[in-house]
């Protein structure tokens, strides 16, 4: 059984009296434990379809399965719910709240827990992830102290606070210079090798997708390439 499983997933928008496709039949299949790139320029869908997998929308017409489950017959906190629970989100502004240490910000998800833990428990937690991101020394900094790259560490150490199964990490290398940007791919490999974590890096660049495993191309709301 796959992961996520798409089919003839569709989503329109009205303005007005119009009505606006953006996704067009979308079918696809992802595996646990796949790294994919979803590929398109602006406007071509593929921020839409990643709020659809992510959970953060709902599709128009079509079946969206996740772990089996149709998707489509959760309501908005149960959605909520699967979000928390199994889904991870690296963005491309970080993020981050500004006057809160690392380390607070890498807890804050485990707020939303069930079971909760403990304090001293999500602060080990968001300790040992920080510490795997390479920001062992840098608890107690705030965002501003912290440098574009270092920040995007620790916004991939909240993402995996919740032990996520899978990770959409949208542009997360679009305000990085060259350098920082191939340590960061280099981290989200390296999760999805060593952890098994499915990754979903959302990107209009294509040497940026080239680490990925797997390119899935979408053009005018329609996949035209990696089924």
């Amino acid at each position: 059984m796959s992961l996520i499983e798409l089919d003839q997933i569709e989503k329109r928008y009205t303005l007005g009296d119009v009505d606006v496709p953006v996704l067009r039949g979308v079918t696809l299949k992802i595996d646990q434990g796949e790294f994919v790139a979803l590929v398109g320029t602006s406007g071509s869908g593929k921020s839409t379809l990643m709020n659809i997998l992510g959970c953060l929308d709902t599709a128009t017409s079509g079946k969206y399965l996740f772990e089996g489950s149709n998707v489509n017959d959760l309501n908005s906190n149960q959605r909520a719910e699967l979000r928390n629970s199994k889904i991870g989100f690296v963005f491309q502004s970080f993020q981050l709240l500004p006057r809160t240490s690392a380390l607070q910000n890498v807890t804050m998800p485990l707020a939303y827990r069930n079971p909760p833990l403990s304090d001293a428990a999500e602060k080990d937690k968001a300790r040992d992830l920080l510490t795997l991101v390479g920001l062992g020394d840098r608890l107690d900094h705030f965002p501003s102290q912290l440098s574009g790259g270092q920040q995007q560490r620790v916004a991939i150490a909240r993402a995996l606070v919740n032990d996520p199964q899978i990770l959409f990490a949208d542009e997360p290398t679009g305000n990085l210079d060259s350098k920082t940007t191939q340590d960061i791919l280099g981290m989200l490999e390296s999760l999805n090798q060593k952890k098994g974590l499915t990754v979903i890096l959302v990107t209009h660049d294509n040497e940026v997708a080239k680490n990925a495993k797997r390119v899935i191309r979408i053009k005018d709301g329609q996949i035209v390439e990696g089924l």
